[in-house]
């Protein structure tokens, strides 16, 4: 049976999603030959992504100290950036669908000696990085935008012009956050554009001060005028929904945001076994704005013999209706893992994910063509972390 830390994943829309397992001499590095020629235009993706690069024998989403730029039809490392003194690290990176804007948050991360070492990652600064029509790419640019502190951060996504940041952020101190908000930046100026928040306990589902998860919590719709985000409410915040806010709409109250998808009820932070969903699923909208692609993961049993069941649906925006099941995997492996859904193509048909397991580091990515599917070209060992 595979397991998660094995599987590539990759949805199209109204298909049965297919799992291929990585080849066991070298995951996820596409040989000679197995690629098809336009795999880029084929598939609609950008013709480069970006990704973080872990520094060789670190721990995996830590001390992520170079950002590279990939040509995604062959893998070839077009660009690299180092992350900026003082930060040593990256903690977050986000870009636009086209392949032309990324931005980045640095980030100084310490080694506390506790138990062998524990990592605590201080963020520092935001950057901006462009490519051009050219494939020219352009330096790290600070920017004025404010990086929330370590107790509050969860996440930021570019607007799909690339002319805004959304940062998602709560109050992280203790077991349960509160009061998350939503701010909206503007990127060139780094003026504050608006702010929305939650009054109360909930916790918007991404990175935070206990992990580096690189879980994106915000998507956009194409025409930049819908954040969706997933919320996670209730006395333990064991229910999780996925709610849309409306970017022109006035007012600056979260809670006036609207829910379209219930992902269920999960287990809350303190409890350790459970059956249901689990409670920090990735989500994105579709850009067309029809459809919230969704991965959760439900276990079964307890100790040696439980299995956990790792789905990824389709749900209604118009109705918050699952219409469609794209791919579901059942496993004896640990249930510590997650699946990030990354990139969506411009007329939402084309769905990409990836997978990993625990804290390890992020598994490549098959592209679907008019061939089949195929692995992302490149090595991946060491890639953290993916903005398409």
């Amino acid at each position: 049976m595979n397991t998660f830390g094995d599987i590539l994943l990759t949805a199209v829309a109204g298909v049965t999603l297919l799992a291929v397992p990585a080849s066991p001499g070298n995951p996820g590095s596409a040989q000679p030959g197995d690629r098809p020629a336009g795999l880029a235009a084929a598939a609609g993706l950008p013709h480069q992504y970006a990704a973080l690069v872990v520094r060789n024998g670190s721990t995996a989403n830590s001390f992520r100290d170079r950002l590279v730029i990939r040509d995604t039809a062959t893998g070839r490392n077009i660009a690299a950036r180092l992350a900026p003194r003082p930060a040593n690290s990256f903690c977050d990176l986000t870009g636009t669908p086209d392949g032309r804007t990324f931005v980045a948050e640095a980030c100084k991360v310490t080694v506390v000696p506790l138990d062998g070492g524990v990592e605590v990652a201080r963020p520092v600064r935001y950057y901006r990085l462009t490519v051009d029509g050219q494939g020219h790419v352009g330096r790290l640019r600070p920017l004025r935008i404010p990086v929330p502190s370590i107790s509050s951060m969860d996440g930021a996504t570019v607007s799909p012009g690339g002319r805004k940041l959304a940062v998602a952020s709560a109050d992280h101190r203790g077991f349960l956050a509160h009061n998350p908000a939503i701010r909206l930046y503007n990127l060139g100026t780094g003026r504050l554009l608006r702010t929305w928040r939650w009054a109360g306990r909930a916790d918007i589902i991404g990175r935070n001060g206990i992990d580096d998860g690189s879980i994106d919590p915000l998507s956009w719709t194409a025409d930049g005028r819908t954040i969706a985000f997933p919320l996670m409410t209730g006395p333990e915040q064991e229910k999780t929904q996925v709610r849309l806010l409306e970017v022109a709409a006035p007012g600056s109250n979260l809670r006036r945001s609207r829910p379209v998808v219930n992902l269920g009820t999960g287990p809350g932070f303190f409890e350790e076994g459970f059956s249901g969903e689990l409670d920090g699923p990735d989500s994105m909208i579709t850009p067309d704005g029809s459809r919230v692609v969704a991965s959760t993961a439900t276990e079964a049993g307890t100790g040696p013999n439980s299995t956990t069941r790792l789905t990824v649906s389709e749900f209604s925006v118009r109705t918050g209706a699952r219409v469609a099941v794209l791919h579901s995997v059942t496993s004896a492996d640990s249930p510590f893992f997650y699946l990030q859904v990354l990139w969506s193509s411009p007329d939402g048909r084309a769905v990409i994910a990836v997978g990993g397991k625990g804290y390890g580091l992020a598994k490549p990515i098959d592209i679907m063509t008019g061939g089949g599917f195929t692995p992302l070209p490149g090595e991946t060992d060491r890639i953290d972390q993916l903005a398409f």
